[in-house]
């Protein structure tokens, strides 16, 4: 049995991993990796804003739903919205199956993706994020617009 960790990420989102698992922030690509020779865990936080401020949930999940193929996850981590699925895994995945989802928050996505071979591992992990409600600490990048320059 994995015991584990609350890691805070980014300071909006925490998540819950192995104590076991080698971390590190990719600065080229913006995502931070947590693994083990068989399974991973990837984040990547984004901050969205329109000319009147923070976008709302709602509306990014309105927006950007469902993107991903494969079969829905209905549970959510408590307090959030977003989406996830499950999948198999594109090599070269350490695992042969990956959760992958969105959750949202206003004016904020986490992109999340969670490879192993262990789907019930896998929604534990999943199930752990928390969001964390804080000011801007980054720079907000704005929402692309349809047809608008």
């Amino acid at each position: 049995m994995d015991t584990s960790a609350v890691r805070r990420v980014f300071p909006a989102w925490s998540i819950s991993v192995p104590t076991s698992f080698a971390e590190t922030f990719v600065a080229k690509d913006g995502y931070w990796h947590a693994y083990d020779a068989h399974r991973s865990v990837s984040l990547t936080s984004v901050q969205v804003s329109d000319h009147r401020g923070p976008v709302p949930a709602r509306m990014i999940l309105d927006r950007f739903g469902p993107i991903l193929e494969g079969t829905a996850i209905p549970e959510l981590p408590p307090g959030t919205a977003g989406w996830a699925v499950q999948a198999e895994a594109i090599k070269p995945a350490r695992a042969s199956r990956t959760l992958s989802g969105v959750l949202v928050a206003d004016g904020r996505v986490l992109v999340v993706t969670i490879t192993s071979d262990d789907l019930p591992w896998a929604r534990g992990i999943w199930s752990s994020i928390r969001y964390h409600a804080t000011e801007p600490a980054e720079p907000v990048r704005p929402l692309p617009t349809r047809g608008h320059a």
